[in-house]
């Protein structure tokens, strides 16, 4: 059964997904992305979650990684992090002061679709320039045959043309598109249409 993606449900769908996800190992997206940062003194894990992308940065090698996400769960998770080099900030996307130009890396995995389509360009344009010049940028967007793809979903959903717009004055290190059925991590059946994306910034 279908399960679909509420404003309302979500701070206790994030708790729970939390939960799910608290010991899954590092994405192979993330693992590809992070081999090729250098230098790794600081990186950005936007929408941390359960903070599973955060440890694996510390693993491979970045100094400092500041963990930003507005579930309370996650903060309770980052605690068990050392606090000399990770710094977690309770904020939606939306409220974050993004700084510019400062992290040689941002990943943003899975996170960036639960910004509603309103506040979407600002903050992606915020986040893409807290990117170094010769940083990299990882992480997903959802494409419209997504089935959370609902007016009440509060959610953002571009096609492929709208991804390669965004991703303009970037190299594309890699663009990979999913359109298939499947189920989230609760168990749920989910039509996925992602869009999965490391890309370098050149000026």
């Amino acid at each position: 059964m279908q399960t679909p993606q509420t404003e309302e449900r979500r701070p206790e769908r994030f708790a729970a997904y939390i939960a799910a996800r608290r010991f899954d190992p590092p994405r192979p997206l993330l693992i590809r992305a992070a081999g090729l940062a250098e230098p790794k003194d600081h990186a950005l894990d936007a929408g941390a979650g359960a903070l599973n992308a955060t440890r694996y940065l510390l693993s491979a090698g970045f100094k400092h990684v500041t963990a930003l996400d507005s579930s309370p769960v996650s903060q309770t998770v980052a605690a068990e992090l050392p606090r000399e080099q990770v710094c977690f900030v309770l904020s939606r996307f939306e409220d974050f002061d993004y700084p510019d130009r400062a992290y040689e890396f941002v990943n943003a995995e899975f996170s960036l679709p639960f910004i509603s389509a309103a506040a979407f360009p600002s903050v992606f344009t915020k986040l893409m320039a807290s990117v170094k010049i010769g940083g990299l940028f990882t992480g997903q967007l959802f494409g419209p045959n997504d089935s959370w793809n609902l007016p009440e979903s509060g959610m953002n959903f571009h096609s492929r043309s709208d991804v390669e717009r965004l991703l303009r004055g970037w190299t594309v290190l890699e663009l990979t598109e999913e359109d298939r059925p499947g189920k989230t991590k609760l168990g749920e059946d989910k039509h996925w249409h992602i869009f999965h994306i490391t890309a370098r910034r050149m000026v």
